[in-house]
């Protein structure tokens, strides 16, 4: 196993070669916060941590929640103009999740409240399409095509394929496997549709083939048993789009820290070609992007861990002095690094709030964090347009390997 570890301040990356000339369309050129900042808010008690219902459409549109009512604003237009598309029912229990579906199906909302009801809403109409109960509740949810997945509390995951009428009939037909013994806190489909990513709260990523019922046989061998397994909640999920077997996760520790890790699901080892394949941070893991258009990988970070400073003495008054402890790096901000090195390229604050979480944009440029202690989703730009280039590596991807 190769990783990059936490052992300083600087915690666990090389800074960005100066001698290295990045890429046009490197976040190194383009990360900057956007005049775009949208007010947004929890429904009281929700936490933060699990769910935050915000999605983006292929149609540009962001869908989010203020309490139990949803909104959205259409990015592609100049004027601040924000909608509301619906309100969440009392009896139905606090908003919970939002989910756009794909450019299949580009009108389509998909919500979730406490109680497990599920209503897919068409946002040009702005009626209900569908709706149903889902027993348990919902803890999380994708689309791929006109399948919706979500997973529930119990480790269950069920596949509801919306083109099967009637609704009930589309319930008693819904594909489920199980393997999970714990709430699913994050799902993700690969580019190609065919392999899914589900991690739960006791860190444990399985990844399922489309045709298997079975998770793939992927990971570290533990105890004569392939796992993907990390020390906390796995919160972060996100699938290589120019490698479909590639996943990436991140994990939230006890202690405020995190791990991102990458494995190939098309090999029995979570190995990156000689490259770390691990980078463990000072900071919780909240969600990851790969940009489409370069080499490079976004993390983003809720409130971080503080290390200690052993205590000094005064040999002359033979007094105690007090030493600060060491704040967090990377504590609620984003970070880009470098594929496959990944290495550091550049970092950024969010402000006072945790990040709890982040979507990329259609084009694969812009990403808005969800800072809802400040109350904000905020929208900046990370990469740059590719225009007409081919897909670049990461300045720093092209350096030599990391011993």
């Amino acid at each position: 196993m190769h990783s990059i570890r936490s052992s300083s301040p600087a915690i666990g990356h090389t800074p960005f070669s100066t001698n290295i000339k990045p890429p046009a369309i490197s976040a190194q050129n383009h990360m900057n916060a956007t005049k775009t900042m949208i007010d947004f808010s929890l429904a009281p008690g929700v936490d933060a941590v699990r769910t935050w219902p915000v999605s983006w459409s292929s149609q540009n549109i962001i869908v989010f929640g203020r309490g139990n009512r949803v909104y959205y604003k259409n990015l592609q237009t100049t004027t601040d103009e924000i909608k509301q598309l619906c309100k969440v029912r009392e009896c139905s229990g606090d908003l919970r999740l939002l989910e756009c579906g794909g450019k299949d199906m580009p009108n389509i909302v998909a919500s979730c409240a406490a109680q497990g009801y599920v209503q897919l809403w068409d946002i040009t109409t702005k009626k209900t399409v569908s709706q149903w109960t889902t027993p348990g509740g919902v803890h999380s949810m994708k689309w791929n095509g006109p399948v919706l997945t979500i997973g529930g509390p119990r480790g269950t995951i069920k596949h509801y394929d919306t083109r099967i009428s009637p609704q009930a009939k589309m319930k008693e037909q819904a594909k489920r496997v199980t393997r999970h013994q714990a709430p699913i806190c994050s799902l993700s489909w690969n580019s190609q549709g065919k392999l899914l990513a589900s991690g739960d709260e006791t860190g444990l990523i399985y990844c399922w083939d489309t045709r298997q019922n079975a998770p793939l046989d992927v990971g570290e061998l533990i105890q004569r048993r392939r796992k993907m397994q990390h020390n906390g909640p796995v919160h972060a999920l996100a699938w290589c789009p120019w490698k479909p077997e590639l996943l990436a996760s991140g994990d939230s520790a006890a202690d405020k820290s995190g791990t991102i890790r990458l494995w190939s699901v098309n090999s029995s080892s979570s190995t990156n070609n000689g490259y770390p394949d691990k980078v463990e941070l000072d900071a919780p893991i909240t969600s990851l992007h790969f940009s489409p258009h370069c080499k490079e990988l976004l993390s983003t970070h809720g409130l971080g861990k503080t290390t200690p400073v052993p205590q000094g003495h005064d040999p002359e008054t033979l007094t105690t002095i007090e030493r600060d402890p060491i704040p967090s790096k990377y504590s609620n901000s984003a970070v880009v690094h470098s594929w496959p090195s990944m290495r550091h390229v550049v970092t950024k604050s969010m402000g006072t709030g945790n990040v709890v979480g982040s979507l990329l944009s259609p084009n694969g440029c812009k990403v808005v964090f969800a800072v809802p202690e400040e109350g904000k989703l905020k929208v900046w730009d990370v990469w740059g347009k590719p225009g007409g280039l081919k897909r670049q590596p990461s300045a720093l991807s092209i350096e030599g390997r990391i011993r």
